[in-house]
Formats: structure tokens, C-alpha cells, sequence
């Protein structure tokens, strides 16, 4: 079993913490786990994970620094052979955001989901909200939040 949960990765900075759970005669462990955070201000939160089944795992996630990263979407994954712990696939962004929010009356990234499809047991499925110019501009109140639907397979798979 996988989940993961947001985490302050440094001081005032957002991660998004992973598990791996396994059951063995009866009795659950954690058999690894790692956080995603960059040394580049982005905070990383909001996340979902899963795994396919050869056993590697991708995880997304929403990302913004308040500067220059809108709020978008991002993802990283592990293939089963790697070292424990890491995420080693690199980051890939599914889309960047445009615009900021401005408005405190609006949230993102409550309903991110990770799944994969079960006609192949490969193909991940991924689910999240980004922000753009063009959505702020015909929203009241500025809630321009746009949904983003990304399926990949990890390599091997």
C-alpha cells in the first residue's frame, strides 16, 4: 500500500512526504518512504500516489512559489529495483499555471488523485487543478481554477 501526506519539507517550505506499507504475516511496517522537495523554493504539495504492477510508483502533486512558479501540476516517480527511499525518475511537469491567485475566497488540490487503470494495470491516471490567466479572467471573483487530466506509464511497464 502507498499514501503520502504534505509535510513542511524546510522551514516554510511545502513537501509532499511518501510511504511504502507492507503487511508481512499479519503485521504492517513501513518499508520506505522519502519526501519531494526541491532545493528551488517550489513548494510541493497536495499530492497522490500509486503504484503500477511491476511495483514502481509516480506521485503528483500541485506546485507554486509565490514568485515566478504559478500554481500548476507536477509529477515524479520510482522504479521497483531503485534505492529505497527516492523518488530517482526525475520531475515532469503535466502543466505549468499562468496566473496567481489573488483572492483568498479559493483553494486548489483538495481532490488530486493518482489511479491506475485497470485494463493494463501500466497506464497511471492523474488528476489535479492549475490556474491560468485566461481561467482568473472569466471567473467571478477571480476563481479561475482549470482541471487537468495526464496518463503516463513509468518505463518497463
Amino acid at each position: 500500500m502507498v499514501t503520502n501526506q504534505s509535510v513542511e519539507a524546510a522551514p516554510a517550505l511545502g513537501g509532499t512526504r511518501w510511504y511504502e506499507i507492507r503487511r508481512t504475516n499479519g503485521v504492517y511496517s513501513i518499508r520506505q518512504q522519502g519526501t519531494v522537495a526541491g532545493n528551488d523554493g517550489v513548494h510541493r504539495w497536495m499530492g497522490s500516489i500509486a503504484a503500477d504492477k511491476r511495483g514502481n510508483f509516480a506521485l503528483g502533486y500541485s506546485v507554486v512559489d509565490g514568485t515566478s512558479v504559478f500554481p500548476g501540476i507536477r509529477y515524479t516517480g520510482r522504479l521497483a529495483g531503485d534505492q529505497l527511499g527516492q523518488m530517482t525518475l526525475g520531475e515532469a511537469s503535466v502543466i505549468e499555471g499562468t496566473a496567481a491567485q489573488t483572492h483568498t475566497n479559493s483553494r486548489w488540490g483538495d481532490y488530486t488523485s493518482m489511479n491506475l487503470d485497470p485494463v493494463d494495470d501500466c497506464t497511471f491516471w492523474y488528476v489535479n487543478e492549475y490556474y491560468t490567466v485566461e481561467g482568473a479572467a472569466s471567473a467571478p471573483l477571480g476563481n479561475g481554477w482549470q482541471t487537468r487530466i495526464a496518463s503516463f506509464k513509468l518505463p518497463g511497464c
